[in-house]
């Protein structure tokens, strides 16, 4: 199945989203890791699901609902422990198939350990729940982001933060200003100094983002990540990233519903829904649409 995540539901023709494959069948569980590498690049999509299993409730009152186990590439090959506009895709994949109840969630969980919970509240809205992790900083690395974005950032005295709900990304909180220049420059990004700053943070990309002047909430978001490949390295949608960034950001409260704006160079790529919660709790809502269905030989 091919689609886009975090379209606007208004108007789901626009070209808005990120695109997604997902691999499911019966025989999925079976192809080696060679099989599914060459498949995700033969998609080029930003993350290709394979569906591994899909466990049924155990009964009516099983608080754990559906259990689905994915396995998630990148077009590089690279394993992501945990996304938001794949499972989005995936959640929604299943219930267009009818091999969903809505109404139940489904507990998803990847081969390389990530996790999260999904429900189906709205038509064709996912809502995700993550779990934040401890943030750690990362310092010393002014020069390398300015060789990379090819202007000053703000000052990094007190460091940066890496955050993470299963997916780790160097945050940078940038001035309105600052992120409209980004903006217009994000064609001249140094692709080969992202990947080494990447593999060195051993992080899965960078979240910059400004805030509402009035609100001082977190409005508009730009993700960069080299693991996607280099026709890819403005991603349209990340929505775990926003979900990590809003878990830790003291400007928001509990409970409070969000709508973020993410960016290219082209203008807005995606619309995120980001609600926090209590305890590192996060929930991330996307709309979603299917394009295309094909048979794989």
């Amino acid at each position: 199945m091919f689609g886009s995540a975090f379209v606007d539901i208004r108007d789901p023709h626009n070209g808005l989203g990120n695109p997604f494959a997902v691999v499911m069948g019966a025989d999925v569980g079976t192809w080696d890791v060679e099989q599914r590498q060459a498949l995700a690049r033969r998609t080029g999509t930003p993350e290709t699901v394979f569906i591994d299993a899909v466990r049924e409730p155990r009964g009516p009152d099983d608080p754990y609902g559906y259990e689905l186990n994915l396995t998630v590439l990148t077009p590089t090959g690279r394993t992501l422990g945990a996304c938001a506009h794949g499972f989005i895709g995936a959640a929604h994949t299943l219930a267009e198939a009818g091999l969903t109840v809505p109404g139940r969630d489904l507990l998803i969980t990847t081969s390389a350990g990530g996790s999260a919970r999904a429900s189906l509240p709205r038509a064709r809205t996912v809502m995700l729940h993550f779990v934040s992790q401890e943030p750690w900083v990362a310092y010393g690395h002014e020069q390398a982001l300015e060789r990379i974005f090819h202007l000053p950032l703000p000052s990094l005295a007190d460091g940066l933060p890496v955050l993470s709900v299963g997916s780790p990304k160097l945050t940078i909180e940038v001035t309105p200003a600052t992120f409209a220049r980004l903006r217009r420059e994000l064609d001249s990004l140094n692709y080969d100094r992202l990947m080494a700053l990447q593999r060195e943070l051993d992080i899965n990309g960078i979240h910059l983002f400004c805030r509402n002047s009035t609100t001082s909430s977190p409005e508009h978001v730009i993700q960069v990540n080299a693991y996607l490949g280099r026709s890819l390295v403005v991603d349209r949608a990340t929505g775990v990233s926003s979900a990590a960034q809003v878990s830790a950001d003291p400007h928001v409260s509990d409970g409070q519903e969000l709508q973020i704006a993410q960016y290219t160079r082209a203008g807005r790529s995606a619309v995120l829904t980001v609600t926090k919660g209590k305890s590192r709790n996060v929930y991330v809502g996307g709309a979603a649409v299917l394009a295309d269905r094909r048979t794989l030989q």
